[in-house]
């Protein structure tokens, strides 16, 4: 059985839909406007009624000649011209829909919502499994209202799907098979012929094209009192419309010939000005125009007015009458983007002005992959790029790991990009810190609040870098640091197959970048962080990946190293790495050793004058001790600093007599504040491991 179509497309529903239109025009007794207020839109006056038409409508052997246009036939010809091309754009979406629903040669039938039904014959010709050249699609109705066009179909479409080109998704041709119609209240109007389609989703946009195929597009009206039929053949129809979820806009352009018999005359049509709105809104820009006999020109245009929801019909300069916008057919604005919306009877728009800033789509957060590169909002309006504070993904289980996260727009989209990879199987809950109630604003100044949620991250796949027991720091000139994903899995077994590649910082040597276990070595003389990446996939295709941030300090002309770990927490690594930061170690002639790094960790000690600064050097310091030792010792919190106790070893003190300053130091440091131990490891121009 199918999904539901995902509609990549929303339809306007018109209070004055196409077909009652054409009745009005064929009995001569309103133009494009007429009728009473539609339910589905409350607040919606009724339209203003135009003069009548008094002139009889032509024979229909004058439906080649050129049409004067005039201010009787004016009134009726714009919204008319407006429906077909809309009206084929719709058919051809409808395919689209249906199209994303098929894996397989099956038919298949679907409920519609007054009692009608729709079902569909996909004939897989090459086996696929897919929709491509070769496919064969057979959609038919009986008697189903179908809100995407807000009409009641009967009959069949069949479509001929061909190769896409230039990126495309979806391309065919479509025919409506003899008997295909669409009908609103008592008025019924037939298509016949066919359409030609491409379609392009993607990211940011979504486009639909149609042009005309071999065989013109028909539209037959009988008139429900006399019988009588009249058709309108469209030829060179070339229309699309595009949705872009960045700047929250769709544009309809159309253009073709249009023969009339309905009119008693031909016309060529074109948008002036492409029909532009923004999503859930009526038109706020478009004109469509109509040339006729003698360069006679009528058109329908959208008012220039903030807060209309009415269209001016024109002769040249001229307005005639107005009409609903939601007359003008079917006009949609958005979509599959708009998932929250599919469950709506009708599809429903406003003006601009009464569609405020608001959520559109939201991530799925459920089953949020640990290697996704970002999580995206989608707006009602395009945002002001303001500051947003500080963003964490905060890890549920109750571990260390809280990963920032980096807010970016575009247009109508909100981007947040964790700065590490998600732990696979650990939930997160997002959190915008620091920042105002309503952080987000359109370029109107409307606000909205920030997005949250809990994310959820599957771990079907997991990769895992293990460093033997190491601190990720090459320090030293030559240093090497192993590697090892062996302990990587995919739903509990072994991985197929490893990738490691080095995505930035000071060039490393790999010795084995397809090896579970690996070897990196640190360049000759170099300082800055450099980040590895690890990928693993299984047998199904599916991979992940994990970066590790390695800190290379092998050029010892200010290298500056803390690592510490507060009691059973993690390893953490300090340095002057990647930094514009200072560091410096200085001897005082009272006995006295500061080493200092400007993210104010400090170690300052005062030996006893009988004690020298060497290698060996072993001392207390802290209140209590009994060593002679004075100063502060490890300052990692400024809460303890003057009240932590501690010991410390000295591994390597090297002083260099011409400058009175040390010139290599490294100390070990137990460190213990309120309760809390703190095992740290201080290197100044030294090579000597840290502690693991």
């Amino acid at each position: 059985m199918p999904q539901a179509p995902s509609h990549s497309s929303r339809f306007v529903r018109p209070a004055l839909p196409l077909s009652l239109i054409l009745t009005a025009v064929l009995t001569a007794c309103g133009g494009g406007g007429g009728g009473a207020s539609d339910p589905a839109f409350p607040g919606t006056p009724p339209p203003t009624t135009a003069p009548p038409i008094t002139t009889p409508v032509p024979p229909a052997s004058n439906a080649t000649t050129p049409l004067l246009l005039t201010s009787s036939n004016a009134l009726s010809a714009p919204p008319q011209a407006f429906g077909y091309g809309v009206v084929a754009l719709g058919m051809a979406q409808t395919v689209a829909d249906w199209s994303a629903g098929f894996s397989d040669s099956a038919t298949l039938p679907k409920a519609c919502s007054n009692g009608g039904s729709q079902s569909a014959t996909f004939s897989d010709a090459d086996g696929s499994h897919n929709v491509s050249a070769g496919d064969k699609l057979s959609v038919t109705y009986v008697n189903c209202y179908l809100k995407e066009v807000d009409v009641v179909l009967d009959g069949t479409i069949n479509v001929t799907y061909a190769t896409p080109a230039n990126g495309q998704q979806l391309s065919g041709s479509i025919s409506f098979a003899p008997g295909f119609a669409e009908s609103s209240g008592s008025a019924r109007q037939n298509l016949g012929g066919n359409v030609r389609f491409d379609y392009t989703a993607g990211d940011l946009s979504k486009l639909l094209h149609i042009y005309s195929d071999a065989q013109p597009l028909v539209v037959s009206v009988t008139d429900s009192v006399s019988k009588a039929t009249r058709s309108d053949t469209i030829s060179a129809l070339d229309a699309q419309h595009e949705l872009r979820i960045d700047t929250a806009r769709a544009t309809t352009s159309l253009r073709y010939h249009l023969a009339s018999e309905l009119l008693g005359g031909s016309l060529d049509i074109s948008t002036s000005t492409p029909w532009t709105s923004w999503f859930d809104t009526l038109p706020d820009a478009g004109e469509l125009l109509l040339t006729g006999a003698s360069d006679s020109k009528a058109s329908l245009r959208v008012r220039p007015v903030a807060d209309s929801s009415e269209l001016d019909v024109m002769l040249g300069a001229t307005p005639l009458t107005s009409i609903p916008a939601a007359a003008a057919s079917y006009l949609w604005s958005s979509g599959a983007w708009l998932p929250q919306n599919a469950g709506l009877a009708k599809y429903d728009i406003k003006p601009a002005t009464q569609s405020g800033l608001s959520l559109l789509i939201a991530p799925d957060l459920t089953n949020v992959a640990p290697a996704t590169g970002s999580l995206s909002w989608v707006y009602s309006r395009p945002l002001q790029v303001l500051p947003v504070g500080n963003v964490f993904f905060r890890p549920q289980d109750g571990s260390f790991g809280t990963i920032a996260a980096n807010v970016s727009y575009k247009g109508a989209i909100l981007i947040v990009r964790p700065v590490t990879q998600f732990v696979p199987g650990v939930n997160y809950q997002l959190s915008f810190d620091d920042s105002a109630t309503f952080p987000l604003r359109d370029a109107a100044g409307n606000s909205i609040s920030s997005p949250s949620g809990l994310v959820q991250v599957k771990q079907s796949i997991r990769a895992v870098i293990g460093t033997s027991n190491a601190a990720p720091l090459l320090l030293g000139s030559g240093a090497s640091l192993t590697l090892d994903a062996s302990a990587s899995t995919a739903n509990g077994q072994p991985v197929s197959s490893i990738r490691w590649r080095q995505v930035s910082g000071p060039t490393l040597t790999i010795d084995d970048p397809k090896a579970a276990r690996i070897t990196v070595t640190g360049p000759a003389s170099s300082k800055g962080v450099s980040t590895i990446e690890l990928q693993v996939t299984n047998a199904a295709g599916e991979t992940d990946t994990q970066q590790l941030a390695i800190q290379v300090l092998t050029d010892f002309s200010q290298a500056l190293l803390y690592t510490y770990r507060i009691g059973t927490g993690p390893l953490i690594i300090e340095s002057d790495a990647s930094a514009t930061e200072f560091s410096y170690a200085r001897y005082y002639s009272d006995n006295t050793t500061e080493i200092m790094s400007s993210r104010e960790r400090n170690f300052l000690i005062t030996l006893p004058a009988n004690q020298t600064w060497q290698a060996g050097l072993t001392a207390s310091y802290g209140p209590g001790n009994t060593s002679g030792v004075t100063g502060y010792g490890w300052v990692g919190d400024d809460d303890c600093k003057g009240k932590s106790t501690g010991t410390f070893i000295v591994r390597e003190y090297v002083f260099d007599s011409s400058t009175g300053s040390p010139s290599s130091i490294a100390i070990d440091v137990d460190d213990n504040c309120a309760g809390v131990t703190t095992q740290a490891s201080i290197r100044y121009r030294s090579k000597v491991p840290v502690r693991p």
